[in-house]
């Protein structure tokens, strides 16, 4: 594409990718050198930037990039252009731009072989030195973090056929278009085209660092060539092994494992709810969430390093994610979470992403606006309400059948309420029979503890929701959980 005009930059782009669903899908082909593709995923890690080679760093921008490397698992190159003052220019791969590990036999790299992706970098809110604030690297898939923060959860553009039978389709970046900031911009503006048997996609991304979290607003559009069975909009992947609410890997001496400990809901009249995350002993799908909605999330809730002691990991240190949606999320979709049995913590086991009632078909498009905000606190329109900060089970074979849970609430609401203290409503939603629930305040950690008993009937899961209120008025999110056997 040549001679961009700015201000219709974006609508050059969506047509673009409009034209390419028009075409056969053209499967992308690995033309690495052999000593490259060879890599493990540990000596490709060993290829490091030079960052005073970073994209704007010598005219000391708001912003700078860094490119990743090709090798190993990440074959297939993203073009990437910069714009500047509406024309765009290829960037080039340059070997001297990378330092290589000693582990590495390396050879000459004799032409430009492309990049794997990127990583934005913005100066702190001191403005004394830059720090990663998101990182496009593999498929469709980019991470969002704050300054002191490591990467965690990831976000896609697009999920396609997530747990059907015929198998995932991953969608790849194809090119990327990186618009030059000026000095006094606090966004950086990105464009893209995603590539697939099934689609075509135009996104546009304006990443914005506000300290205490990094948000990238998102506008995409969608271009089908095919009908797939089933899409996931804006969708989020996590990391969980285990967590206080199951069984500890016995063999492992960290307390908890996971990058996310459970998701949150908004809906559109101001309700929240709250649902812990399971590693299952098989593929579970669960459809959270129906109607009119205001946002979802991934979030890390117990940050305290003690009840995770890994080093290296530092999961408590990883964002939380959070989506709002704008415009395109129609009544008739829900919101499906899909937990995969994991046995360690190298792979992501938990996909969370709205998905709408009705199939697209082959040349539909549709278009979506939204944001994701990683966080380094709590997502902060949920305001005083109480919040579970834990939620444990029981349940063990010599219960009789009986499921025994123990959740802890704490927020300004229950202190403010303390002295009139909290009605518990709890209610068997399928599965079983409630036989008690009662509440009890702890006031030195100011944290209400809602112990709740079951009858299950074995025959079906496990499903409650519950929450604490006083002479009718909510003071706690719901808590929201489905139990497989």
């Amino acid at each position: 594409m040549e001679g961009f005009s700015q201000p219709n930059f974006w609508e050059e782009i969506k047509t673009k990718a409009r034209g390419l669903s028009n075409l056969p899908f053209r499967e992308p082909r690995s033309r690495l050198p052999s000593w490259l593709e060879k890599l493990s995923y540990g000596q490709w890690e060993a290829i490091r930037f030079d960052a005073n080679n970073s994209l704007w760093r010598e005219e000391k921008l708001p912003f700078e990039i860094q490119f990743y490397h090709l090798g190993s698992i990440f074959r297939v190159p993203v073009t990437i252009f910069e714009v500047v003052h509406e024309q765009e220019k290829k960037i080039e791969f340059l070997e001297k731009s990378f330092f290589y590990g000693p582990s590495i036999e390396k050879k000459p790299i004799e032409r430009d072989i492309g990049f794997a992706g990127f990583s934005v970098y913005s100066t702190d809110w001191q403005k004394k030195e830059y720090c990663m604030i998101a990182k496009f690297l593999g498929a469709c898939f980019f991470q969002g973090l704050t300054c002191g923060q490591i990467p965690g959860i990831t976000a896609r553009t697009i999920a396609i056929n997530t747990a059907l039978a015929e198998g995932e389709e991953f969608p790849f970046f194809r090119e990327f278009w990186l618009v030059k900031p000026k000095k006094e911009d606090s966004e950086l503006e990105l464009y893209s085209i995603v590539d697939s048997p099934s689609i075509t996609q135009a996104c546009r991304f304006i990443i914005l660092s506000e300290g205490f979290s990094t948000v990238c607003k998102i506008d995409t559009q969608l271009f089908f060539r095919s009908s797939p069975k089933k899409i996931g909009i804006a969708p989020l992947s996590a990391m969980f092994e285990y967590g206080e609410n199951g069984p500890k890997v016995l063999s492992d001496y960290r307390p908890q494992v996971h990058e996310a400990d459970g998701l949150l809901i908004e809906s559109a009249t101001g309700d929240w709810t709250w649902s812990p995350l399971e590693n299952p002993s098989r593929l579970v799908v669960k459809e959270i969430a129906k109607g009119q909605l205001l946002g979802f999330g991934l979030v890390q809730r117990n940050r305290l390093y003690d009840h995770y002691q890994d080093i290296h990991r530092s999961f408590q240190d990883m964002p939380s994610a959070w989506v709002q949606l704008n415009s395109g999320f129609l009544e008739d979709g829900e919101v499906e979470l899909v937990e995969v049995p994991l046995k360690d913590d190298l792979n992501k086991n938990i996909l969370l992403f709205w998905t709408p009632s009705k199939t697209p078909f082959a040349g539909q498009s549709l278009s979506f606006s939204y944001s994701v905000c990683w966080l380094k606190g709590e997502v902060p329109a949920e305001g005083k309400l109480g919040k579970v900060i834990s939620a444990r089970v029981d349940r063990t074979k010599t219960s009789q059948g009986k499921t025994a849970m123990l959740l802890s609430f704490k927020g300004e609401l229950l202190e403010e309420n303390a002295a009139l203290g909290f009605n518990p409503v709890v209610h068997v939603l399928s599965g079983g029979e409630l036989l008690y629930a009662t509440v009890g305040w702890e006031a030195q950690e100011k944290t209400a503890l809602l112990e709740v008993q079951i009858q299950e009937n074995g025959r079906e899961p496990l499903r409650v929701e519950g929450w604490l209120e006083n002479t009718g008025k909510k003071l706690t999110e719901r808590w929201y959980q489905e139990l497989f056997k």
